[in-house]
Parts: C-alpha cells; sequence; structure tokens
C-alpha cells in the first residue's frame, strides 16, 4: 500500500513540475512578445509631399515615409515637420503599445520659394535690392512681385521680376553672359602690337644697312688717301728716293 501511494505522489509530482514548465515558457514567450509590442507604431500622413519629419530631433525621411515607424518606445516624443514656404509644425505625441499612433500633419503655406541656379560659381542673388545669398540658392520670399537680380563680376547683370505665390515654386536657371574683353575689368586687353621701329628686325636690317654704308665710305676713302709711289719704296727698298725705271721697247 505505502509502495502505491508513494508511486502517485511522484506521477502527481512530475505532471505537476511539467506543468510549472510550460507555464514558465509560456510565460517568458509572453513577456518577449511584450517587449516587441513596447515599441509600438507610428504612423504620419500629411498631403503636403516632400515635407521633411524630424523625431527627437533626428531626421526620419520625407512625407509620405514608406512604412509606419515600429523604433519608438512607448512614451512622449517631439516631432517636427518642415518644408520651405511653410509654415514648420511641432508637436508631442504619444506612442501607445497597446495600439497604433497616428498623426495626420496639416502645413500651411506662408511664403514662396525662389530655387536660382547659374552658370557660374558664387553668383550673387538680390531680392528686391536685398542680398540674400549665392546660387545655387533656395530660398522664401515674400508673397506677391518680387525683383530679382543676379551679379557676378566680370559678367552682365541679369534681372527678371516674379510673381511669388504662398507654397509654390519659382525656378529660375539663369545663364550669365561674359562682358567683352576692354570692357571686363577681370580680363584687361591684350597689350598693343609693337610699332613698326619697335620690331626686332627693323633694327636688325638697320644694322646691317649702317655697316654696309661705313664700309662703303671707308674703303674709297682708305685708297684714296694712300700714296702708291710710297708703298713701291717701301717695298722695293728704295734709297734716296730714286726710283729706277727701265724703259721696255713695245713689242714688235
Amino acid at each position: 500500500m505505502r509502495l502505491l501511494s508513494c508511486v502517485l505522489m511522484l506521477t502527481v509530482s512530475g505532471v505537476t513540475t511539467a506543468a510549472w514548465a510550460q507555464r514558465g515558457t509560456a510565460g517568458a514567450a509572453g513577456g518577449a512578445a511584450g517587449a516587441v509590442a513596447k515599441a509600438g507604431a507610428f504612423e504620419i500622413t500629411s498631403a503636403t509631399a516632400g515635407a521633411e519629419v524630424f523625431i527627437d530631433g533626428e531626421r526620419i525621411g520625407t512625407i509620405p515615409l514608406g512604412a509606419p515607424l515600429t523604433t519608438l518606445i512607448p512614451g512622449e516624443h517631439t516631432i517636427k515637420v518642415v518644408k520651405p514656404g511653410f509654415a514648420p509644425y511641432i508637436d508631442v505625441f504619444k506612442i501607445d503599445r497597446r495600439k497604433p499612433t497616428r498623426l495626420e500633419v496639416e502645413l500651411v503655406a506662408v511664403a514662396g520659394v525662389l530655387r536660382v541656379k547659374a552658370n557660374v560659381e558664387a553668383a550673387r542673388l538680390y531680392v528686391d535690392g536685398k542680398f540674400v545669398g549665392e546660387a545655387p540658392i533656395t530660398t522664401e520670399v515674400q508673397v506677391g512681385a518680387r525683383a530679382v537680380q543676379l551679379s557676378k563680376g566680370g559678367y552682365k547683370d541679369f534681372f527678371q521680376n516674379v510673381s511669388a505665390v504662398a507654397g509654390q515654386d519659382v525656378n529660375l536657371d539663369i545663364t550669365l553672359e561674359e562682358l567683352p574683353i576692354g570692357v571686363n575689368p577681370y580680363k584687361p586687353p591684350p597689350p598693343p602690337p609693337p610699332r613698326w621701329y619697335e620690331k626686332w628686325w627693323v633694327w636688325t636690317v638697320g644694322a646691317v644697312g649702317v655697316g654696309v654704308v661705313v664700309t662703303a665710305v671707308v674703303v674709297p676713302v682708305y685708297y684714296a688717301t694712300r700714296d702708291p709711289l710710297g708703298d713701291f719704296c717701301r717695298n722695293n727698298a728704295c734709297q734716296g728716293g730714286v726710283v729706277g725705271v727701265t724703259l721696255m721697247p713695245p713689242p714688235k
């Protein structure tokens, strides 16, 4: 009898231990599932495509986002949605681990957007006479008629009037024309060609001509001042200045 009782007790203890083990495993699985669920899910929608989304100061992407965010921990977070030409949207939202969080953002258009490109670097952009920055540039401008000027040293200034509409872009792709030589202070004209007397060959020819003239003058003078008889005496050792001349009869 005692043996049967022991067997029964061991059997019941084994069943109980197995049950508790199963419950522990299920509890661990439930805890893991709960950890995933704590991340929650966040979804944002807006009619303003291209707006940038920042959560807790970190850039998440642009609207529309590809999929809901599932990496945010439960609790409060700050969100900022911005786009040129629109007033920024700043708010605080809360992530609930038990259900997804959805937020719909509507941006309000408050200014026009001017986007300027140029064929030269560092061209200066002026709007209504005020310096805004250097191209390429994207800047907000007040709604209404605006005077646009693009300038760079050595190039002709560009002028154009535009009409700015809140929330809309005005795109300008500007080609500045370079000033011609002689007017462009950044490209001085080349030096003038040398005058005829400054050319090297003029002086070369002149020097040769002078040499020829000198030769033509000096040689005749030299021969004109010579004493042929004296030269003959010196060469033949004449004595006493007497020169013997032998007259030869003409040939028959």
